[in-house]
């Protein structure tokens, strides 16, 4: 009978996630995408927007480039970290703080594979969070 893989909690990439967030929330937006998206075929990010589907990493650093340099006031509720193998993934709920005042919560789902030695985003899934 043989051993089976089992998810672990993953402190690497949970670790990961609170380093990009402190970046984008003082405006590195784009130092994120280059050090933490992959360049293998098939990263994508989809977004709340039907029209928001970004595929590649040129498509990416398309979407995020015109944010860089905006700083976001950005507060973590819940963030999960899970590992297998090669590949890890996290779930997280935050809330974007407006300037004035409002809170937007957003939702992310992330997978990210192993790419050159380092774990790198191949899929990140944002979404706003709404009453049904």
């Amino acid at each position: 009978m043989s051993e089976e893989a089992t998810m672990q909690p993953c402190d690497e990439l949970k670790k990961l996630v609170l380093q990009n967030l402190e970046k984008e929330a003082s405006g590195k937006i784009i130092e994120v995408v280059q050090s933490s998206y992959s360049h293998q075929e098939g990263a994508l990010i989809i977004g709340s927007d039907f029209n928001h589907w970004f595929e590649g990493y040129d498509a990416i650093f398309n979407f995020y480039a015109p944010a860089d340099g905006s700083p976001l006031n950005i507060r973590v509720e819940t963030l999960k970290a899970f590992c297998e193998g090669t590949v890890g993934w996290t779930v997280d709920r935050v809330w974007l703080i407006q300037p004035d005042g409002n809170e937007i919560p957003i939702r992310y789902t992330r997978i990210f594979h192993q790419d050159d030695g380092a774990l790198k985003i191949v899929h990140n899934h944002i979404s706003i969070a709404v009453s049904e």
